[in-house]
Formats: structure tokens, C-alpha cells, sequence
């Protein structure tokens, strides 16, 4: 009988594959969406850098932060790495513009980026390792909640996919530009996996952002430790009562090595054309839709009703936001926004907007129907007018979503419009040129400190 030599486990298959990863082995189209994931999250980062929760944040945990080895985004200080990460990670998801894994619904680039950039002013990094670095933590993030979450695999809806995900692609990026070998890169992993929080309760609140902040800065915790020896267990990924067992009902393994080198999940990354909860997107494109078809008078529509899949109504139900933060997850807000005002931008979460009684008053006029056979980039709406006609506008994939994806234009128009209000136009043309050019800087640093 041969003998066969034992399979490794998958938390040391990811590792050595992490290890051993150069930047020529990244496909050109991986290379590409690549920078176009990094330009888009610096571009979130700038503009949220100015939100007054960033500024709380900031202010109350200055007083502990240590010494200035790290740009803050938009804001005229500096900071230890841990809270230069935190803090930029924060401001790119606060006006939850930042991107989306199209099948695994998590939000990869904010605590990748935030936590590398950081890196990049504490030790001297190449271009093309940085974005090497930056592909490979969203991979994992990518990876890690389709394991939990995506057929074949069952999840629990509770969680938070980036909460629970984000902080080990941020170990796993710094990992490797701190060059760890793979024993010290799995205790990275295993140490950030110790750290995964986040419940969708969260959502709607301060702590919606601040969950996927906090990956940022617990995964680069968790690979300076692993830096200088700190352990983790060797169960953490998946043994009883590890990450697999801890947060699927039933979970997919092989999601994160099949095809681990080969197929690469940034390819599936999409990018929000409007500030808000991604499964809204589909609405806004209908009912902005309908609104330009027809000339509609706000004051002619009796009623909308939205057809929408369970997961977009579970998520983003919420009728009469209170805050511009409850708004960005209100559907009814963004019907009523979109009808009324013919936009969809960060001004229409302004709290005068949110508590505008015209507004509020649309929104009783919104209805909501779960259907199981819409996808989450698809919705339905429709509208019952005055005199009992109706209109009907059906998305079958929303403006942002794989299948209608924004363009290399897009996102520099999304970009500019984020950071010329915070840093001017023309250091926000060159932090664009910068971002997109990041693979040619011999040290990424530069990006991070011109865009102060």
C-alpha cells in the first residue's frame, strides 16, 4: 500500500501561498482591479475624512495614541500606525461608499488599505510589493466570508461579514510587508481570527464603520505581534471552535483554497456609485429611472411599492432615519431622495435632509415586498400615481454592480468629488495620479503623506 504524505491544514496551505506570493505572479487583470479597488478606497478614505464621527473618534483617542509615524488622511495630523489605521480605515466606510464583493456581500479594501498605508510610513515599501500586498489581503477577506457564507456554505445572518473578516486580510497584508515566514504569517492570521467582531444590530449607528475600522487596526496589531513571537492557536482557523466552526452554520472550506493562486476574487470587487448600503442601489437606479422617464411631480405619486430580495429589506428596512448614519441604510429614505430631490449623493444625508418633514412624509408612501427571486443587484419599483395609473421600472443589475460596472472615468469622477473638498484640486489631482501610478513609487509612504 503507498504511503501518502499528509495534506496540510488550510490555515498553513494559506499561509505558504501568502508567503510565497510575488508581485509577477499577479495577473494583469488582478493588477488592474487592483489599482482600481486602491483608488477607490483612497478616494472613500479622503472623503470621510472631514465626517464629524471621524472627528470624535479621532479627538477622544488622540489623547492615548502614540508617536507620529503615520499620515491621517485628510486631516492636518499624524499618528502611531495602529491609530493612522483605524482612523483612515473609519473615514473610508463611514459614508458607506467603499466597495463590494459581489457574491460574499463584505467590504475588503477600507482595513486592508488602511492598515498597509500605515505600514508604508513605518518601514520603507516598493510599489509593487504594496500592491501585491493589498491584493492579497482582500483575497482573504474575499475568501474567508464566502467560507461562511455563500452556497454551499450556510452562514448566520447576525454577523457582519467585514466585521468578522476584515482584520485578518489586514494581518495578512501587513504580514507581508513585514515580511513574516509562514509560521509567524499563520499566528498573524490566528491572532486577528481572536479579534473578529461585528453583528448587523451595529448597522445604522457609529459602530457600523467603527467595526470594520476596527479590523484595520487589530489585524496590523496582530502581525507586529506575530513580527516579534507572539502565538496564536493552531485551531484558530479551523478546528473546533475556531473561525469556521464559530461563525457558519455550515461552512465551505474549500472556498478558501480552491483555486487559491489561480482564481482570484478581487475580480468580482465592485464599486458604489451612490453613498449608501450597496442592496439600495438597484432602487435608487429605478426609481431615479422612472423619475426622469416620466417628469414626475412628487406630488402626483399616491404610493411606491419596492420589490426587493429578504436580504435587502432585512438590511435596510428602516422608515424615518433619525441620522444621517441610520439614513445611509434606509431605503424609504433614498425613494423619497430620489423622487424628490433627483439625486443620490452624500449632501442628500445631511440631517436637515434626513428630518426634512417633506422627506419624512414620502417615505409613509413607501411599501415593501420580500421576493426570493430577485438578486441583491436587481429590484423593482413601482408607482401608483393620483389619477390610479401605474408605472413600473425593473433593474436587472444595478449601475456599480458586475455586470454594469463602473469605469476607470467613473471612479476618478467618484474620487475627485470625495477629495476636493478636503484637500483641494490640486493635490487631489495628484494623490489620484499617485494612486493610480502606486505600482512606479518607490515608496508608497509618499502617497499617505500627500494626502494629509
Amino acid at each position: 500500500m503507498l504511503e501518502t504524505s499528509p495534506q496540510p491544514d488550510i490555515a498553513t496551505s494559506v499561509a505558504d501561498y501568502i508567503v510565497a506570493a510575488r508581485p509577477d505572479d499577479l495577473p494583469e487583470p488582478v493588477r488592474r482591479e487592483a489599482l482600481r479597488s486602491l483608488v477607490n478606497i483612497v478616494g472613500c478614505m479622503l472623503g470621510g475624512a472631514s465626517h464629524d464621527v471621524i472627528g470624535l473618534a479621532d479627538d477622544v483617542l488622540s489623547e492615548f495614541s502614540g508617536p507620529p509615524q503615520a499620515t491621517l488622511l485628510g486631516r492636518a495630523r499624524r499618528a502611531d500606525v495602529l491609530h493612522a489605521a483605524l482612523i483612515n480605515c473609519f473615514g473610508s466606510s463611514i459614508h458607506a461608499f467603499d466597495d463590494t464583493h459581489e457574491q460574499a456581500v463584505v467590504h475588503p479594501s477600507g482595513p486592508v488599505a488602511g492598515a498597509i498605508l500605515a505600514i508604508s510610513e513605518r518601514k520603507r515599501i516598493a510599489g509593487p510589493q504594496f500592491l501585491l500586498a493589498f491584493a492579497l489581503g482582500v483575497e482573504t477577506v474575499c475568501r474567508l466570508s464566502k467560507a461562511i457564507s455563500v452556497p454551499p456554505a450556510k452562514g448566520v445572518f447576525a454577523w457582519s461579514q467585514t466585521g468578522i473578516t476584515a482584520g485578518v486580510g489586514a494581518a495578512v497584508a501587513a504580514g507581508k510587508l513585514l515580511d513574516l515566514d509562514p509560521s509567524r504569517m499563520r499566528h498573524a492570521i490566528g491572532i486577528a481570527l481572536s479579534q473578529a467582531a461585528g453583528f448587523r444590530g451595529m448597522f445604522g449607528s457609529m459602530c457600523s464603520s467603527f467595526m470594520t475600522a476596527h479590523g484595520a487596526e487589530s489585524g496590523l496589531r496582530a502581525a507586529i505581534l506575530a513580527e516579534k513571537g507572539f502565538t496564536s492557536s493552531d485551531a484558530a482557523l479551523e478546528g473546533p471552535r475556531g473561525y469556521l466552526d464559530v461563525f457558519a452554520e455550515h461552512p465551505n472550506p474549500q472556498a478558501l483554497t480552491e483555486g487559491l493562486g489561480t482564481r482570484f476574487e478581487i475580480l468580482r470587487n465592485t464599486y458604489k456609485p451612490y453613498p449608501c448600503g450597496v442592496v439600495i442601489h438597484p432602487i435608487i437606479d429605478a426609481c431615479l429611472e422612472l423619475r426622469r422617464a416620466h417628469a414626475m411631480d412628487p406630488a402626483d405619486i399616491a404610493a411606491v411599492s419596492v420589490r426587493v430580495g429578504p436580504k435587502a429589506l432585512a438590511l435596510t428596512d428602516r422608515r424615518h432615519p433619525k441620522n444621517n448614519l441610520e439614513a445611509r441604510v434606509s431605503l424609504q429614505h433614498w425613494v423619497a431622495v430620489a423622487f424628490i430631490r433627483g439625486t443620490a449623493r452624500i449632501e442628500d444625508m445631511a440631517t436637515s435632509v434626513v428630518v426634512d418633514p417633506t422627506i419624512a412624509r414620502f417615505q409613509d408612501r413607501v411599501e415593501t415586498v420580500a421576493d426570493d427571486a430577485i438578486a441583491t443587484d436587481a429590484a423593482e419599483v413601482t408607482v401608483r400615481r393620483q389619477d390610479g395609473r401605474s408605472l413600473v421600472s425593473r433593474v436587472e443589475h444595478c449601475v456599480g454592480s458586475a455586470s454594469r460596472p463602473m469605469s476607470d472615468s467613473d471612479l476618478e469622477q467618484k474620487f475627485t468629488g470625495l477629495a476636493e473638498a478636503v484637500i483641494g484640486p490640486a493635490r487631489t489631482r495628484e494623490v489620484l495620479e499617485m494612486s493610480w501610478g502606486v505600482e512606479r513609487l518607490p515608496d508608497v509612504g509618499a502617497l499617505a503623506r500627500a494626502a494629509a
